[in-house]
């Protein structure tokens, strides 16, 4: 296995172009990489040997050459997606028929089945309220993925990597998660007081690596990969390399793109945007429903959207999923305009700031996104510096709340070869 994960990581570059633009030409492959077309053509034989290249004539990765677990934990949801060598999920057949043959994951099939869900291919268990609690249901779902390594030479699997995705400030090189403002149990909580010891040591004996990263990172790399699928929504907007997404879950948080490079900040805590603070809509008062954000403002973004649009507390805005903010507004529709004014705030502070020219809205943005688009361009519009905005488009995600889990484990693999994230 080391020897594959070495030519890995020798040949990532060529690799990443052929998943990013199957059937490309060799010559066309030779201009990108700037090497001699018989140098390109010695290097896809020996991925083809490896087997990480499909043996047919036009140039494609082997999906089933190595796959990636991808688990993210949220304030209301833990969602676990696999992944195969291309970056996509497996199917939905696969993954259903990986369940069943195994019967595992029972906590997320019963919870699934209490929401009126049907698994497809990925699956979520409820987020429990307490550290303990976190931490047994944590160990059910890494037992369940040893069954399924364990297993996976009946089931067509390679699991190489596993990342774990969480809502908060996290340090991805000491494995740690610094402040979690949804889940507070989890600040200064190290991954290995998390997972417990038998099984960091299965995975370490196994030698399949854990990463650990934050949501809104994980997210946009995810958005980002998954616009090269070309019956994508966003197919067209590929090569567009400053990109941010922001994601709404229990709070908004932003992933970023830059220089077609993932960005991290001087220690991975880049894109804390739900808590930049926001003068208040109108002037209104709005009534007090909590006294402050975790962070300890009560004026953030967090804050605004939970406290003047929702008029919930951080747990009962956990709860909603995509589908409960779209009916929401539906009754509310007087609260969909100060959701779209607190947005499109921060969207003209980013994109004057950044200059950017894709923003991707994901997470629980899915159901709401087509509604939204009048009223956040209302404030697009008012941005005064017209010749930034205008470089700037605006999209919505296809992926929406899986983005985290299937970015983690595309991140676990860059990871697993000692590799950046770039395009």
């Amino acid at each position: 296995m080391e020897k594959l994960i070495s030519q890995l990581k020798s040949h990532n570059k060529l690799i990443n172009i052929i998943r990013c633009q199957p059937q490309i030409s060799k010559s066309a492959l030779s201009e990108n990489l700037k090497v001699s077309w018989p140098t390109v053509a010695n290097n896809i034989d020996i991925l083809k040997k490896l087997s990480v290249l499909n043996t047919s004539d036009g140039l494609c990765i082997n999906p089933d050459f190595a796959h990636m677990v991808g688990v993210s934990i949220g304030a209301a949801q833990i969602k676990l997606s696999i992944i195969d060598m291309n970056f996509s999920p497996i199917s939905s057949v696969q993954f259903k028929q990986i369940i069943e043959t195994l019967g595992i994951f029972a906590d997320a099939r019963k919870h699934m089945e209490e929401k009126g869900k049907k698994i497809s291919n990925y699956i979520f268990f409820k987020t429990p309220g307490t550290l303990f609690e976190l931490q047994t249901q944590l160990d059910s779902i890494m037992a369940d993925i040893i069954k399924i390594i364990d297993c996976q030479n009946s089931l067509n699997l390679n699991v190489i990597s596993l990342g774990i995705a969480f809502t908060g400030a996290i340090d991805n090189i000491g494995k740690k998660i610094i402040k979690s403002h949804n889940l507070e149990y989890l600040s200064d909580k190290p991954l290995n007081n998390i997972i417990y010891p038998n099984r960091l040591d299965y995975f370490e004996q196994k030698n399949i690596n854990i990463y650990m990263d934050n949501n809104s990172n994980t997210s946009v790399v995810a958005e980002k990969y998954n616009m090269y699928i070309p019956n994508n929504i966003n197919y067209k907007y590929r090569n567009k390399k400053n990109i941010l997404t922001i994601y709404l879950g229990a709070g908004i948080g932003a992933g970023m793109v830059f220089n077609n490079k993932l960005y991290h900040g001087a220690s991975n805590f880049v894109g804390e945007l739900g808590h930049l603070e926001l003068p208040t809509y109108s002037n209104e008062h709005f009534k007090t429903i909590e006294p402050c954000c975790s962070c300890g403002s009560c004026e953030c973004l967090d804050y605004r959207i939970r406290n003047d649009v929702f008029e919930m507390s951080k747990a009962e805005f956990s709860e909603l999923d995509s589908k409960a903010i779209k009916e929401f507004f539906a009754t509310h529709p007087e609260k969909f305009e100060i959701f779209s004014y607190y947005l499109g705030k921060v969207t003209n502070l980013l994109i004057n700031l950044l200059n950017l020219d894709l923003i991707i809205f994901t997470g629980k943005f899915r159901e709401v996104a087509d509604q939204m688009w009048p009223f956040l361009y209302k404030q697009i519009n008012s941005n005064k510096l017209s010749y930034i905005a205008n470089a700037c488009e605006l999209k919505s995600s296809s992926l929406g709340a899986t983005s985290p889990s299937i970015g983690v484990a595309i991140c676990a693999y860059f990871d697993k070869i000692k590799e950046e994230i770039e395009w």
